[in-house]
């Protein structure tokens, strides 16, 4: 049975609550979270998460296809550890090889709300449900999701300065690199950013 979606304003299971008007009051989540997994704080560096089953349903291999080029990139790395053997090893290894860059949790309902209050952008592979579901509760805690197109986001414009995800095309491992670059040119720009903060925290 799925939870009723938390937001960030009653959960008391993160360290610092916060709201649309408070959006400002994520950032302390995110300085005690990567204290606590030994990572270092760098206001500029994007912190990414991937929070669903690493399984082959949820086309984690794109994942896979460009993570040496997104591990080229100034950003950490988050991921709930669940899925199957093949890639909860690749990412044990990726995470031993990068200590300052990659930290794993155990995966639990407690540990995947820590992971929204403190992460930027989510990772979504796929527009499976398990994917779905993380993209809509991730966003409700005020993550960007680089995602396939879904009905309850809208790609970023920054002409327009409207939208509150980067999309890409479905399957698309090229994609999904493509539009989380575009992201990380946007993270840049503190304003804009928690701009597009607020509009994925609104329904």
């Amino acid at each position: 049975m799925t939870e009723a979606k938390t937001t960030p304003a009653y959960d008391n299971k993160i360290l610092q609550k916060y709201s649309k008007k408070t959006i400002q009051n994520k950032e302390q989540n995110k300085v005690a979270f990567l204290a606590e997994a030994d990572l270092p704080y760098n206001k500029k560096i994007p912190l990414l998460a991937v929070s669903y089953p690493l399984t082959d349903k949820n086309n984690v291999s794109i994942l896979q296809d460009v993570m040496n080029g997104i591990l080229e990139q100034p950003v950490q790395l988050v991921i709930a550890g669940i899925g199957s053997e093949k890639f909860q090893t690749y990412f044990t290894d990726l995470a031993e090889h990068y200590p300052k860059k990659i930290t794993i949790l155990p995966d639990s309902g407690e540990n995947k709300r820590k992971i929204y209050a403190a992460a930027d952008i989510l990772l979504v592979s796929s527009d499976s449900a398990d994917c779905v579901e993380e993209a809509s509760n991730a966003m409700a805690y005020g993550v960007v999701p680089v995602m396939p197109p879904q009905s309850f986001a809208e790609d970023y414009n920054a002409i327009q300065e409207r939208g509150n995800a980067f999309f890409y095309a479905k399957g698309s491992a090229w994609g999904l690199f493509a539009s989380l670059i575009r992201a990380l040119e946007n993270f840049r720009f503190p304003y804009d950013w928690k701009n597009i903060q607020v509009s994925a925290m609104e329904d």
